[in-house]
This record gives C-alpha cells, sequence and structure tokens, in this order.
C-alpha cells in the first residue's frame, strides 16, 4: 500500500511502500480539487498524508485503514476517535460492506462520494473492480496504482495490456493520467513505477447496476484464456452454437480473439446475452 511516510513500520503482508514525496501528496490533492460539498472515501491512510490535506476542506470523509496500529495512531493524531465529520475505518476495503460505508459518508443521488487514495499493489485491481460495481454512487476515483494497472486501465483492444479492466473503466468513466512516480519517491522503495489515475464516472451511468454485474461477469469468461478465441472461450458455459449464435447476433466473428473485441463490442454482446437469458 502506498503509505505516507517513513515512520511508520512497514507491514509486509499489507504492501506497504511508504510515500515519503511531499510534492506528489499535494499534487494529488491539487488534482482532486476537494470542496466543502464533498462526501470522500480515502482509502490507505497510513500516517495521514492525505487525510490531513483533506480534512476542513471535504463535507465529510472516511479514511478506510486496514493497519490496526496506523489507524489507532492517525486517530489519537487528528483526534478522530468521536467520528463527526472525519473519521478512520478500521478494515479491508474489500471485506468491508461498500453500500453501508457509502450510506456512512453520505453518498446521494444528488451527492455522489469520491474516492481518493494509495491502493495497495496487490490488491488494486480488485478495489476498483468493486468500486466501479458502485460506480452509480460514485463521482470519481482519484488513486494511486501500480504504473502497469494504469496502463492496463486505458490499454486499446489489440494490446497486450488490454483487458477485463480496460473494458470495465472505459465503460465507466472519462479517464486521464495526473502523475507518474518512480521507486525514490517511496520507502522502501518498490521495484516498480507508480502512477496516479483520475477516473471520472460518466453520468448517467451508461450501465445499470444489473448491467455492470452482466458484463464482469461476461468478462471473466472472455478473457480467462486470452489464446483461444472468444466462441472457445463462451462455449465452455454456452454451449458451441449457442455461444457462435450469440457473437454473429453481436456482429463478431466467433474466430476473433477476446483482446480484439472493442468495448462498445463488449457492451452489445453482454446486453444481448442478458436478453436471451444466456445463463453463462
Amino acid at each position: 500500500m502506498l503509505k505516507s511516510t517513513s515512520r511508520s513500520t512497514t507491514r509486509r503482508r499489507w504492501g506497504q511502500n511508504f510515500l515519503v514525496n511531499a510534492g506528489a501528496c499535494d499534487a494529488m490533492v491539487d488534482a482532486f480539487r476537494p470542496s466543502a460539498e464533498d462526501r470522500v472515501i480515502e482509502i490507505g491512510p497510513g500516517d495521514g498524508a492525505l487525510t490531513r490535506r483533506l480534512i476542513g476542506r471535504v463535507g465529510r470523509l472516511r479514511a478506510v485503514e486496514v493497519d490496526p496500529a496506523l489507524a489507532g495512531r492517525l486517530e489519537r493524531d487528528l483526534d478522530l476517535a468521536g467520528g463527526g465529520a472525519a473519521a478512520i475505518v478500521r478494515g479491508d476495503i474489500l471485506d468491508l460492506d461498500l453500500s453501508a460505508l457509502l450510506d456512512e459518508v453520505g453518498s446521494a443521488p444528488g451527492s455522489p462520494a469520491r474516492v481518493i487514495g494509495n491502493l495497495p499493489y496487490n490488491i488494486a485491481t480488485a478495489v476498483l473492480l468493486r468500486l466501479l460495481l458502485e460506480s452509480h454512487r460514485l463521482r470519481d476515483l482519484l488513486v494511486m496504482v501500480q504504473k502497469e494497472v494504469a496502463e492496463r486501465i486505458v490499454a486499446a483492444p489489440r494490446c497486450k495490456a488490454y483487458g477485463s479492466l480496460s473494458v470495465l473503466c472505459q465503460t465507466a468513466a472519462h479517464i486521464d493520467s495526473v502523475l507518474r512516480l518512480g521507486p525514490g519517491s517511496f520507502r522502501p522503495r518498490p521495484r516498480v513505477d507508480s502512477e496516479v489515475i483520475h477516473l471520472r464516472l460518466q453520468r448517467p451511468p451508461p450501465i445499470d447496476g444489473p448491467g455492470r454485474h452482466a458484463l464482469a461477469s461476461l468478462l471473466r469468461i472472455a478473457f480467462a484464456h486470452r489464446r483461444k478465441t472468444i466462441q472457445n472461450n463462451l462455449a465452455a458455459s454456452l454451449g458451441h452454437n449457442n455461444a457462435g449464435r450469440l457473437l454473429r447476433e453481436a456482429g463478431l466473428s466467433p474466430g476473433m480473439r477476446p483482446e480484439e473485441i472493442a468495448v462498445q463490442q463488449f457492451v452489445t454482446l453482454s446486453r444481448l446475452r442478458s436478453e436471451r437469458g444466456a445463463g453463462i
């Protein structure tokens, strides 16, 4: 997890690499443009480098920290034990009830929540996918990830990095790169570069809730075996003939490989699959 300072003890099991570049923290907050109306979830506050810059500038803040020691110290340092406008939430973002957390931070149709944070390298993709399934309740995500993950998010069809994450992110959001950092900005030094990306979620969402889940389900199967054709991947659940008919109805060649299929073509294929009751 990309954290805020080397004062904290690194906990390898949580993938912590502490961000010691104060200028990068300033740049992240500047790009985020916090305001008094914002309802914000921060992921991985660590020692609070971003948290300190957000308190007093946003209307409501919930900072989710998996490390109990870091959570307790930050709560004491910032005098957040009583909750209120800003509070620390102890737990793993993948295990928490995300809907309840959004309720707590004050997400509403007219005031969707915002997300900022430094995502653990080892679960960054899973965190993003989970957040995107709640995209109707979110305004934007500004997150630090491994550069390789950022490349997957923006990858185009026929690129090696193109996959499920590319399709789900590009379906839901407009994506900008904000900042790139080398290993020297962290302690201990990671072996990879990092990148801050800003995902501004589309309004209204182009796909409804059931549609997002259906698309995610389809993509898991479509990219399960990248070297196989899309028909062969789908045939494992649909049967060869049914898969072929569905693909032709979507205007796709059964011989295409999943990385050749454009984002909107996957959306069309997912919609048809749901309408036909394909049962994948």
